[in-house]
């Protein structure tokens, strides 16, 4: 009886130590250039994190233009398409905060936000705008590629 209860004890701390790593797992994004000639070399990737019902993304580009001010948001399924997200013109859930790309053009920006405002068809795509003209978009990060 003894046996099986420390048996059962190691099995619950494994189980618990396994759940608690799944917690703090990370995806990446990769950024891909829209049909625009905007920042023709801009490239670049997005991190997510989630812990708990919070997700916090990083997003580390490069080939921007030098000390070009921009705007990056999660948005989600729009009316356009049903398979790129990129071109389904969807509106946004959560926004990164404004940046400026650095005299390389590289730039690492954070947002930290509620799951639930990226989640199911929320969140589809990450745009990154020209702060002075948001209808141009040299890049997005696909993240979910079908509508529910």
């Amino acid at each position: 009886m003894i046996v099986h209860k420390l048996v059962l004890g190691l099995f619950t701390a494994t189980l618990l130590g396994s759940c608690s790593m799944m917690m703090g797992r990370s995806t990446t994004y990769t950024f891909k250039h829209n049909p625009t000639a905007a920042d023709p070399a801009a490239m670049g990737r997005a991190v997510a994190s989630r812990d708990g019902s919070m997700v916090s993304t990083t997003l580390t580009l490069s080939g921007l233009t030098p000390s070009k001010a921009y705007i990056a948001h999660y948005h989600a399924f729009g009316p356009a398409s049903s398979t790129d997200p990129c071109a389904s013109n969807g509106p946004v859930t959560l926004g990164f905060p404004n940046f400026t790309a650095d005299a390389s053009g590289k730039v690492s920006v954070t947002v930290t936000g509620d799951m639930a405002k990226i989640a199911g068809d929320m969140g589809a795509y990450i745009n990154v705008h020209y702060a002075s003209d948001p209808s141009v978009v040299p890049i997005c990060a696909p993240v979910k590629m079908t509508k529910s």
